[in-house]
């Protein structure tokens, strides 16, 4: 039996005792043994995992909900009071408004000569890609 006890107590220090194993290793030390260093640890060993199944898990306070719930609320009302102030700030639609039929055919024209312009630097761009295109086709032939 000794030998046997001795055996299981290699295995265990080594990391390769089944489940089964040491259960009987500390059934075997639960008895009132002559207290060498094994024997202490095994012994301090079950002292201490039954004093941490002892130990209750509480849960938080709910001060962190209510914390949350508070700050959600100030968050809403700044994004309210931002939204109010860029409407107030916003509000004259008027601003692009022309009444005399010249200026606004002047306004139209201007607008139209910028457009155009663009167009034209696009066409620059389009022909120097169609002469990149001619050459890559006489590349992969």
């Amino acid at each position: 039996m000794e030998s046997q006890i001795k055996k299981l107590k290699q295995k265990y220090w080594e990391g390769k005792t089944s489940l089964q194993e040491e259960i009987n290793l500390k059934t075997h030390f639960h008895k009132d043994l002559p207290l060498d260093n094994e024997n202490a640890f095994f012994k301090e060993l079950h002292k201490r995992k039954s004093a941490q199944a002892d130990i209750q898990f509480t849960p938080p306070k709910r001060r962190s909900k209510m914390l949350w719930q508070l700050s959600s609320v100030a968050a809403t009302i700044a994004i309210i009071i931002a939204l109010t102030i860029n409407y107030k700030t916003n509000n004259n639609d008027n601003q692009f408004v022309v009444d005399d039929p010249q200026q606004a055919y002047e306004i139209s024209m201007q607008a139209l000569m910028m457009v155009s312009s663009e167009l034209n630097k696009g066409k620059i761009y389009s022909a120097r890609m169609d002469k990149v295109n001619e050459i890559k086709q006489l590349i992969n032939k």
